[in-house]
């Protein structure tokens, strides 16, 4: 009898340890598993809380792996490694702003923004991209005319690092400039990352 118990204890604990290796849940309802997740929390009065750490000390990771997860305390922004950059605050709630027909007009460093340009085929505005900007942070920019937006470089100030221009596409990056063609949109999005430490971030452009 006591060798039949111990069988039926030892059937029950690799039940249990096969289970959960499966799926873990920690939280409410402990056994109400989602079945597309390895691992589940579940609560209505706690959050799940991740790493915090400052730019530097996230950049001191090494060999981060793709889907690396903290929150940047720098930035106050949660962050995700996507196997080559850092990126986050894709969230943060855009700000229309009309392209003026002429002149040059500042992208923000906060403040992720949705610029149009609409009616104005005689027009070449310029928009002038930050230094540096808070991490993740995105500009929509649309051009609706046969007229082209010019984005610039602000001005290098001695000893600050410059910014640096990334292209996505087969379309040229000047050193200090990029020109968004006619009836064209153009996604771009600031990383403070730099593996050198030779740039204050570079602006990607996604054409």
């Amino acid at each position: 009898m006591k060798q039949n118990l111990i069988i039926i204890a030892f059937v029950f604990g690799v039940a249990f340890t096969t289970h959960a290796q499966m799926a873990q849940k920690i939280g409410d309802n402990p056994m109400t598993l989602n079945p597309s997740a390895i691992f589940e929390t579940e609560s209505v009065t706690k959050g799940l809380l991740p790493p915090r750490m400052t730019t530097i000390q996230r950049n001191a990771i090494a060999s981060p792996p793709a889907g690396l997860v903290v929150y940047n305390t720098t930035t106050n922004l949660l962050e995700i490694y996507n196997g080559t950059i850092w990126s986050g605050g894709h969230n943060i709630p855009k700000e229309y702003v009309a392209i003026p027909p002429s002149g040059t007009i500042n992208a923000s460093n906060t403040q992720s923004q949705i610029f149009i340009m609409n009616n104005c085929d005689t027009c070449n505005p310029t928009i002038l991209l930050p230094t540096e900007a808070t991490n993740g942070l995105e500009h929509i920019i649309r051009n609706r005319t046969t007229s082209t937006i010019t984005f610039m470089k602000p001005p290098s100030v001695s000893g600050n690092k410059p910014v640096s221009f990334i292209a996505n596409s087969n379309s040229t990056v000047e050193a200090t400039s990029f020109i968004l063609a006619p009836y064209k949109t153009i996604t771009i999005v600031f990383f403070d990352y730099d593996a050198n430490d030779s740039f204050s971030g570079t602006w990607y452009f996604f054409d």
